[in-house]
């Protein structure tokens, strides 16, 4: 099987702090004032704890385990959490080994326009990953092997016409679950039903922000 494209090795990093960074990178026309913004926002980011509950609700290697052949044992695990100045919160997880990779993040947003921009940048920093990463890697759009919540996406991930991994991202409230999977082996709808939906449960009924 084909493996994951390659990892930067920051990863993970939160989507909110690439996706500032690209915006004041790429937008020299408001170079100025988005450095002056992005840089304050991204910078002032406080690390946090998360408690039993909100890592529960992460879509961890060991949960994945049940569904598919990993040992967990090889490969590494990472968290990086974040509390922003408006309030906001995101989780991110990431496991890695020569074969699979398993990202899951959440964000919270204060406002409902936050989190509508934040899913369009969630899966926009998706297809930007996938084409820095040195593999020629395609999205397969599948939303009808798996939906949930108020709006979402779900995508096979091909490389060189096989399918490698899949994408999911979902917005319930003001609220984000996002998963970047490569190497699982999952095409079946049920059995990618039976991974994400006990996850999902638990996020909707998570309030993360105390």
């Amino acid at each position: 099987m084909l493996g994951p494209p390659p990892i930067p090795l920051q990863a993970p990093q939160s989507s909110r702090r690439r996706t500032a960074l690209i915006v004041i990178g790429v937008t020299l026309g408001s170079l100025v004032l988005l450095v002056g913004a992005g840089f304050l926002f991204v910078f002032t980011a406080r690390d946090f704890e998360p408690d039993a509950a909100q890592k529960d609700s992460i879509l961890t290697v060991d949960h994945a385990a049940d569904f598919s052949w990993i040992d967990p044992s090889t490969g590494t695990e990472e968290w990086e959490c974040e509390k922003y100045l408006d309030g906001s919160i995101q989780i991110s997880y990431l496991y890695s080994d020569k074969l699979i990779s398993l990202n899951c993040t959440v964000t919270v947003e204060r406002k409902s326009s936050d989190v509508l921009a934040s899913y369009l940048a969630e899966w926009s920093a998706l297809k930007l990953g996938n084409r820095l990463s040195g593999v020629d890697v395609g999205l397969e759009e599948a939303n009808h092997v798996f939906s949930w919540g108020d709006q979402s996406k779900f995508a096979f991930q091909v490389i060189e016409n096989e399918r490698s991994g899949f994408a999911f991202i979902t917005r319930k409230d003001k609220k984000i679950y996002f998963v970047n999977a490569w190497g699982l082996n999952l095409e079946d709808a049920d059995e990618i039903a039976a991974l994400l939906k006990p996850k999902l449960e638990l996020f909707a009924a998570e309030p993360y922000l105390r």
